[in-house]
Parts: C-alpha cells; sequence; structure tokens
C-alpha cells in the first residue's frame, strides 16, 4: 500500500523544501519542483516529492482524519 503525507513547507532552497507533517515529524528535501511550492504551503508528498498543494480547507480536514485514525488505532489492540 502506498500512504501519501500532508504537510506544511517551511523552508524552500533551490526546489528542495523542508516540509512539517501533521504528526510532528519533519523531512528536508523534499523536492518541491514540480508543484512549485512556496514557504507556507501545504503539500502532499510521497516519498521525498511533492505531488500537489493543498488549499488550507482540505489540509484541515485530512489533518482531521490524521486525528481520527491515530484515536482509533491507539485504542485497538491488534494495531500495534
Amino acid at each position: 500500500m502506498c500512504i501519501t503525507r500532508v504537510g506544511r513547507v517551511e523552508v524552500v532552497a533551490g526546489g528542495k523544501a523542508r516540509v512539517a507533517f501533521f504528526d510532528g515529524r519533519t523531512l528536508d528535501g523534499v523536492d518541491v519542483s514540480v508543484v512549485n511550492a512556496r514557504r507556507g504551503a501545504y503539500v502532499e508528498v510521497f516519498g521525498n516529492l511533492a505531488l500537489t498543494i493543498l488549499g488550507q480547507a482540505e489540509a484541515k480536514r485530512r489533518k482531521e482524519a490524521w486525528e481520527t485514525i491515530k484515536k482509533v488505532t491507539a485504542q485497538d489492540p491488534l494495531v500495534r
């Protein structure tokens, strides 16, 4: 299964960026050249490639979904 993650661009330099994800992790070297993302943009990332820029409302919806998944899996003894 392939999973993308959504995060906010913190710094951009030369087509690469540092992205802060909703789980608190950051990733340096994300290629944002395809989507031309700027600082403050929300991007959907697969591996270290930004696939698309998301609007603030969609990013918020996905963050809420991520929080729900964390709560449900934390309560499930089979998911660990």
